[in-house]
């Protein structure tokens, strides 16, 4: 039996939860520039900023929807090979990670005080739940 080829729905689905989720990550950045910078003093420009964002601790925690972002465009990608059963997979991962939570992964509770603080995040954050089904 071959495998079920991703669905044009699902595939429509993924491709907006990727975009949602890009933007989300650039909000949750900026919001994280700006803490950094209150603590540590203005950082001096791009190329400093960039090394930042992917070698200091304070930033690693957003590391995990960058992964969420790769992993969904693997997987649409000309020649991949994933299957529906995958996309529905990668639908529940991001339904998982992405639930703000008090008590969870250091993700889900630094992305709660996010939820908590932000307007734009919570907007973000709502249209993500209502297409996946949430909300």
């Amino acid at each position: 039996m071959t495998p079920e080829p991703i669905s044009a729905e699902s595939r429509e689905r993924l491709t907006h939860v990727s975009t949602l989720l890009l933007q989300q990550h650039k909000l949750l950045l900026d919001r994280e520039k700006a803490r950094y910078e209150a603590a540590n003093g203005p950082i001096k420009g791009p190329g400093p900023y960039l090394a930042l964002v992917m070698g200091d601790p304070h930033f690693a925690w957003l590391k995990t929807i960058s992964t969420l972002v790769v992993e969904i465009d693997e997987a649409l990608s000309r020649r991949s090979k994933a299957t529906q059963p995958d996309a529905l997979a990668l639908e529940a991962q991001v339904r998982e990670i992405m639930s703000p939570r008090e008590d969870g992964t250091d993700f889900q509770v630094r992305y709660n005080e996010a939820v908590q603080e932000s307007p734009d995040v919570v907007i973000l954050q709502v249209r993500l739940e209502r297409l996946l089904g949430l909300g």
